[in-house]
């Protein structure tokens, strides 16, 4: 009974296979042939959706970075020409003073004295010799006489100048205009010439002294604009230009020392600080591309243009970049358009539907 069974269910599994048979036989004999447009073969290949961006012309410039450090144009340590007590002090740190200011002055009671009677002696000297000059004219002085006299007031003249030097002595002014720095002297405190007193720094302009390799020596010219960046101002940009090349390379670095000079009308730089230094050797505006459009194979590079609809592949030569664009040189023209996506799918003359950037935002994937 089992057996029976089995062979039953043999039997109507191998009917209903021979009936599909020949029901699909019937089916594809009634199906009328393809057409020549029919398939999903045999049309036209549907345009390959890419995105583009246009070729743009952006400026670039070829520079060297170095680190520097600020100096004042003119800086010196001041110092009394000769010794005595301090009578007063006529500045305070920081301050900004003109030539001739008069910073310090030291007692000269006894100066002032010297130079009281070196006048009254030249006064004596004067009125003798204008005496004998009297005589000498009418005939009754000797020339011996008029002589002594002349030397007299010379000598009288010069002893008056020693006086007034020796008194002048006595004040230290300011040799140019600056910036005063801080000072450890006191009123009524005892100074010898070699005590400092405080510095002077000429901070108009400030000067930033760097290096740079030999090998861009001869591509550096007085003049040539550098830009300069300090920790103190991070968000600030400083501009400058080379006021001075060393005449020698360092043999041990082989670098050359350059000097340039900054506007400081605002005094945010001081001397001593540290800063960054970029020159700027050339400038030049030049085609710029995305530089994820950029395909580079061995030692070739390419990117891939829209015209008349279809890919074209352009060989380049890429340069400098800048944020997300690369500089290249090549058959190119502004505002050609640059396919920036699909490019593993992309060859050269496949059709192609170009679409904007903002297009693609709103597409439907």
């Amino acid at each position: 009974m089992r057996l029976a069974r089995i062979l039953l269910g043999i039997v109507l599994i191998a009917g209903a296979g021979f009936f599909g048979f020949q029901m699909t036989g019937s089916f594809l004999a009634a199906a009328p042939e393809p057409g020549p447009g029919s398939g999903p073969g045999s049309g036209a290949p549907q345009a390959l959706r890419v995105m583009t961006e246009p070729v743009e012309e952006l400026d670039f410039a070829e520079t060297v970075e170095a680190v520097g450090t600020t100096r004042a144009r003119r800086s010196v340590e001041l110092r009394p020409t000769t010794s005595g007590r301090v009578e007063t002090l006529s500045f305070a740190p920081g301050d900004e003073v003109t030539a001739g200011t008069v910073l310090l002055r030291l007692e000269d009671a006894s100066e002032q004295a010297a130079l009281k009677a070196a006048e009254a002696t030249l006064a004596e000297a004067q009125a003798a010799f204008d005496r004998q000059e009297r005589l000498q004219a009418s005939g009754s002085a000797s020339e011996a006489a008029f002589d002594s006299a002349r030397a007299t007031l010379l000598r009288a003249e010069a002893e008056r100048d020693m006086a007034a030097a020796e008194l002048d002595d006595m004040v230290l002014r300011a040799p140019f205009d600056g910036v005063v720095g801080f000072t450890d002297l006191a009123e009524g405190q005892l100074v010898d010439s070699a005590d400092p007193v405080t510095s002077l720094d000429d901070l108009a302009l400030v000067e930033v002294a760097f290096s740079v390799p030999e090998r861009v020596m001869g591509r550096v010219r007085l003049g040539q604009t550098v830009s300069l960046i300090s920790a103190a101002w991070p968000d600030r940009v400083f501009a400058g230009s080379i006021s001075a090349m060393d005449t020698r390379v360092d043999p041990a670095t082989r670098s050359v020392a350059l000097r340039a000079e900054v506007d400081n009308s605002d005094r945010a730089l001081k001397p001593g600080m540290f800063i960054e230094v970029t020159l700027v050797l050339s400038e030049r505006r030049a085609a710029a591309v995305p530089e994820r459009a950029l395909t580079v194979s061995g030692e070739q590079s390419y990117i891939h243009v829209v015209r008349d609809g279809r890919a074209a592949r352009v060989d380049v030569v890429a340069g400098q970049s800048m944020g997300s664009r690369i500089e290249v040189s090549g058959d190119l023209e502004p505002g050609t358009l640059v396919i920036t996506s699909n490019l593993h799918r992309i060859s050269d003359g496949a059709s192609v539907d170009p679409i904007a950037p903002q297009q693609a935002q709103v597409a439907t994937p």
